[in-house]
């Protein structure tokens, strides 16, 4: 009898472990769950540009060796030259055992990374957009998208009030490069009228995959 209790206790006592692991690893999870990108700024004090979509796109993709270079180049343009500038991240995740959102604020130098893993971006949309359902020896899809230049994403206005302008200048490539001056007329319309636009390109060239940034009435040129 006393080893049966004993058996009954053995089992019991692995039920619960088993029981306790299981709640522990759930929260483990809970507590790492990846930061959800609200608002990203690049610049210097009160020269900053929005971001944002840059960031979540380049994040999205698993950046390069799973880190996000923070440059003139890869955040999009300059905007404030000769400065020291810097990436704000504005973030969020939910934690449950606080029931709600926790908010943090990251600062990165120019010349920094940023570690992909760290923040949790479903890119399923930004995907399809990128699908190309051509045979693979269809026409010169590999020179597209190794030699010559694939528009990846494309954004036209100001915070706040951007439209997807990727198929208009997708549309726009000839030859492997593009070259037009940025207006309302060359995409498609005003979306913050009386307000200084600008256009957000990420693109991929040579294999590579880079962002550029350009205001309304200049000139966007990629290579």
């Amino acid at each position: 009898m006393k080893l049966a209790n004993r058996y009954v206790l053995f089992v019991l006592a692995v039920v619960i472990l088993a029981i306790g692991a299981g709640i522990f690893s759930a929260g483990v999870v809970a507590q790492e769950e990846g930061w959800q990108i609200v608002r990203a700024e690049y610049g210097f004090k009160n020269r900053r540009t929005d971001v944002t979509d840059i960031l979540k796109d380049l994040v999205g993709r698993g950046g390069v060796n799973g880190r996000v270079a923070i440059t003139n180049q890869t955040m999009g343009g300059d905007p404030a030259v000769g400065a020291d500038k810097s990436l704000r991240i504005f973030a969020r995740r939910r934690e449950n055992n606080r029931g709600g959102f926790v908010e943090r604020e990251w600062d990165y130098k120019e010349g920094g990374f940023v570690e992909v893993r760290m923040f949790d971006v479903r890119m399923q949309e930004a995907r399809r957009d990128d699908w190309d359902d051509r045979p693979a020896r269809y026409g010169n899809r590999d020179r597209d998208d190794w030699n010559g230049l694939k528009i990846i994403r494309a954004y036209y206005g100001i915070q706040g009030r951007t439209v997807n302008v990727t198929d208009m200048l997708r549309a726009r490539v000839r030859d492997g490069a593009m070259s037009f001056v940025v207006t309302n007329n060359a995409l498609g319309g005003d979306p913050a009228v009386g307000a200084d636009k600008y256009l957000i390109v990420i693109y991929r060239y040579q294999g590579q995959e880079a962002a550029t940034f350009v205001r309304e009435g200049y000139t966007l040129t990629i290579p």
